[in-house]
């Protein structure tokens, strides 16, 4: 996840992004079928919906618990899934709702939390057919995100221009902030309407997609 600013920047803006995230998703994903439950996620194919969720609810119960080590590798978020795979998504609902309550007692909270907490909630949503991420969720975080970390480009969105560097993108804000969480190819962000030079590796946080996602 990003580590380009400090904690102390923002003070409650990801406490109150992570909580209302965690809303949305329990009760995006209460209810479930088990065939919807089982889809795979293309934004993250490795993984289920259930097995999203496991996430989540694990990413939670280790920052109470204090169970830290390795965060935030692959093998971290692995684990979280491999234990909990038999464990119905309702428990995990359950343990991430306990989990989050506790967090949100806690003086300050990692903004790598909720930045992970919405960009799952955008995938859930794209692999379940519902409606795209509220503007009002993702415009924020891409307004603070894309000066810190495109600090050569003017990013011109439909919201306005973000930045003021001699480089220019005229690009979809919506695709700019999936490309930042690795939701995107390089094919796609090179497709953007860029001025030259490109800088295509500054966007991404993880490694682009091989193959085109569409939302």
């Amino acid at each position: 996840m990003p580590d380009t600013v400090t904690r102390s920047e923002e003070p409650g803006v990801f406490e109150e992004i992570y909580r209302e995230a965690r809303q949305r998703v329990v009760g995006l994903t209460m209810g479930l079928s088990a065939e919807e439950l089982a889809r795979t996620v293309p934004a993250c194919p490795e993984w289920t919906v259930h097995q999203v969720v496991a996430h989540l609810s694990g990413e939670a119960s280790d920052l109470v618990s204090g169970r830290m080590e390795g965060a935030p590798s692959d093998e971290w978020t692995a684990r979280h899934v491999a234990e909990r795979e038999d464990v119905p998504v309702q428990d995990l609902l359950e343990q991430w709702n306990d989990s989050g309550d506790r967090i949100g007692e806690m003086p300050r909270i990692p903004f790598q939390l909720a930045l992970d907490a919405i960009t799952h909630e955008a995938d859930l949503r794209a692999t379940l057919g519902r409606d795209r991420l509220p503007d009002t969720v993702w415009q924020p975080t891409l307004v603070w995100m894309a000066p810190r970390r495109l600090t050569d480009v003017t990013v011109k969105t439909e919201f306005g221009d973000l930045g003021d560097g001699p480089i220019t993108l005229e690009v979809d804000g919506y695709e700019l902030w999936r490309a930042f969480f690795g939701r995107r190819s390089r094919r796609q962000m090179e497709s953007w309407g860029w001025s030259d030079p490109a800088p295509i590796d500054k966007i991404p946080f993880f490694p682009a997609r091989e193959t085109d996602l569409v939302e």
